[in-house]
């Protein structure tokens, strides 16, 4: 019954190896219940605390849990069940109990691919994830992340608006929202994907849990891609995790002295795969799911919403030199639609909330589509600081650019 599953899971000291060589020694959750001193000290690994916490046979606490799944419209899958991955059975500590909303997929037959990276990122991080994501799922792979600000975000959000199925990874209970702004992004996977933590409903995201959740989003994947990674960022983290189980690791190319790409760019250097197009990832496992996979050529490309251009600029580092330019060909550039008559925004309505800088580009571009040498040329600024004003003016959706790198103003 799925209350000693409960139960098990919430006796103090016990992680997952523990509870492992629990169930491998008594068979089921109902067992280790019913169990006594003597037969947990035959366990080998189940020391004098963890005896005292499993001789602690209250169930209250995982009924009320389970009461709580039910009013959450929650559900549970065991480590036993039928459902559940053997892909993520067998690393070295499976969860033993997920919580989830949505549909479990065929974890085994998939080819699921996790992106990762920092909460604190540059706009070409941002963008790298959103369009990674749609182009890595178009190719007919899953996406899978965590949850969190800044790059896990928009990987999801990229995969959603191929219409795809994402599986996301909370560090908290699948029933608290965290971060606020992303209800609508959760409310989509648990439409068209699966929303899964090891947590009970109700838990908070504590920082703790959160390199505890990235073994999951490793051990789901075949592949992990990391956008833009810092230094002693978490995504390093589930790259490490992604290694020890055996699995492929990816990188996107960063900008050379941007903390926030060192990272990643480290792991370059350390072997790992690099990552131009969603296609050196997807490619990768052709052979491997050839009826699932194949090279999505498609010109589409997606931007960032206004919406979203405004979360980016608060999860920003304040030192504007660590904005970085957009990837130019590599990443493909943005289509513009044929309209015969286009209506721009009104300068004059946007330039109290620009930079300098920003401003001279603005007024620049009142007098139609430039090329980025010519804005260069004419402004006398210098080249960083151009591409770094034309980056922050395209993420706050200002202006737009073409191909050949052209800009112009945005239309309304």
């Amino acid at each position: 019954m799925l209350k000693y599953w409960v139960w098990m899971t919430q006796r103090k000291g016990l992680g997952a190896v523990k509870i492992g060589a629990l169930l491998r020694h008594f068979g089921t959750a109902e067992a280790v219940y019913l169990a006594d001193r003597a037969d947990y000290a035959r366990v080998e690994g189940i020391d004098r605390n963890s005896i005292a916490s499993l001789m602690e046979k209250d169930l209250s606490a995982a009924e009320r849990t389970l009461d709580d799944c039910y009013r959450q419209r929650v559900n549970l899958l065991t480590c036993q069940d039928a459902g559940y991955p053997n892909r993520l059975k067998n690393i070295s500590d499976p969860p033993v109990l997920l919580y989830y909303r949505g549909q479990v997929p065929a974890v085994d037959e998939e080819p699921i691919i996790a992106m990762v990276g920092s909460r604190r990122c540059t706009p070409y991080g941002l963008l790298c994830a959103k369009r990674f994501g749609f182009h890595v799922a178009s190719c007919g792979c899953v996406v899978a992340s965590g949850g969190a600000r800044g790059i896990d975000t928009m990987a999801l959000r990229g995969a959603v608006s191929a219409g795809k199925p994402v599986i996301c990874v909370l560090g908290c209970g699948v029933d608290v929202v965290y971060p606020k702004e992303n209800e609508a992004l959760f409310r989509d996977v648990e439409s068209n994907g699966w929303l899964l933590s090891e947590y009970p409903p109700g838990t908070p995201p504590e920082g703790r849990h959160f390199p505890v959740r990235n073994r999951i989003i490793s051990g789901l994947s075949v592949g992990v891609l990391v956008v833009e990674a810092a230094e002693k960022s978490g995504a390093l983290i589930t790259a490490n995790l992604a290694l020890e189980q055996g699995r492929d690791v990816f990188a996107i190319p960063g900008n050379i002295g941007v903390p926030s790409c060192k990272g990643s760019n480290k792991l370059l250097k350390e072997g790992a795969i690099v990552a131009e197009y969603g296609w050196d990832v997807a490619g990768e496992y052709a052979d491997r799911f050839p009826d699932k996979i194949h090279n999505y050529t498609h010109s589409r490309l997606l931007s960032l919403s206004e919406k979203e251009a405004v979360s980016a600029q608060q999860i920003l580092v304040s030192n504007q030199s660590e904005i970085t330019p957009m990837c130019e060909a590599k990443l493909a550039e943005k289509k513009s639609e044929p309209i015969q008559q286009p209506e721009y925004i009104d300068p004059e309505e946007i330039l109290p909330s620009l930079t300098e800088t920003e401003q001279k580009i603005i007024q620049m571009l009142k007098n139609g589509r430039l090329h980025v040498d010519t804005i260069i040329a004419q402004s006398g600024l210098g080249t960083s600081t151009v591409l770094a004003a034309l980056t922050m003016l395209e993420v706050k959706h200002f202006i737009q650019r073409y191909p050949g790198k052209y800009f112009s103003l945005a239309e309304k």
